[in-house]
């Protein structure tokens, strides 16, 4: 039996699905929430899966740094190792708006909360067996390269198509550069395309063509567990030769140029630092 995996997003969609899965062979599972009432659900699902398991979970909004801070602490509090870190909170947004920090949403969470989370926890996985799991996306390719001028979209959000294709962009990005800096340490870092899946992602999203999108394209969605395939079979590969890869159906894949951009990455690094105020020396 494996030992301690964090996970963020578990509370609905292929997070729930691979937490639950992950539940069959892990020890100690600690997963971020937002909502309590989908927390108390999963926990109740858990349990029944696995009767000792050892649950923890931590309250992290991934829009605010202070937020994402404060949940690291708490799990530096209630372990201290991580075998498998899984950056799988995210949103998608249809309409324009800012954190408190006026990062534009969709950035913020999808890439720079994966950013400030993995940093500040980096240090708990273990040397030659910790894997860290980020999971991307093929529309990654909505975009030929990151908008440098201006990172938020605010000139050309149209629906958010493209801003969400910059922060699936960033974290492909990230997930090479991180790997790179963790080589020595023999950490895996890999990233995943989970397929269209039916999931609450989304959901925020008020307006009426962002609505009527979801309603159109359910069909051709792959179910939650279908769509953690990739994750539950990076978190229990055993080798750790593999880093800084781009996996679909748990088979690599080939990212799109902009992602293989190597100045783009270290770009990416020192902007993100400068966005959440902290550097980080791996």
């Amino acid at each position: 039996m494996k030992e301690v995996v964090v996970i963020t997003g578990a509370t609905n969609g292929i997070g729930k699905a691979a937490v639950l899965d992950l539940a069959k062979d892990f020890q100690h599972i600690i997963f971020t929430y937002r909502n309590e009432d989908l927390k108390n659900h999963l926990y109740l699902e858990l349990n029944e899966i696995n009767s000792v398991i050892h649950l923890d979970s931590v309250y992290c909004d991934f829009s605010s740094f202070d937020s994402i801070r404060e949940a690291c602490d708490r799990i530096k509090n209630l372990t201290q190792k991580i075998d498998v870190l899984i950056n799988n909170a995210g949103v998608v947004n249809t309409t324009y708006h800012e954190t408190d920090a006026g990062i534009e949403n969709t950035f913020a969470v999808n890439h720079l909360g994966y950013f400030l989370f993995t940093n500040l926890l980096v240090g708990l996985l273990p040397s030659h067996s910790g894997k860290i799991i980020n999971v991307a996306s093929a529309a990654h390719a909505f975009v030929k390269e990151m908008q440098w001028n201006d990172l938020n979209y605010k000139k050309d959000f149209n629906m958010g198509f493209k801003a969400y294709g910059q922060s699936k962009l960033a974290n492909i990005l990230f997930t090479k550069h991180l790997s790179k800096k963790l080589l020595a340490k023999g950490i895996a870092v890999n990233c995943i395309h989970p397929g269209g899946v039916n999931t609450a992602l989304g959901n925020q999203n008020k307006s009426l063509l962002g609505r009527i999108l979801k309603i159109l394209l359910k069909p051709f969605f792959r179910t939650p567990l279908k769509g953690a395939q990739g994750i539950l079979y990076l978190a229990r590969m055993n080798d750790n030769s593999l880093s800084g890869e781009y996996f679909v159906d748990s088979k690599i894949k080939k990212t799109s140029m902009a992602a293989r951009s190597e100045s783009s990455q270290e770009r990416l690094w020192e902007v993100s630092e400068e966005m959440v105020k902290q550097t980080f020396n791996l």
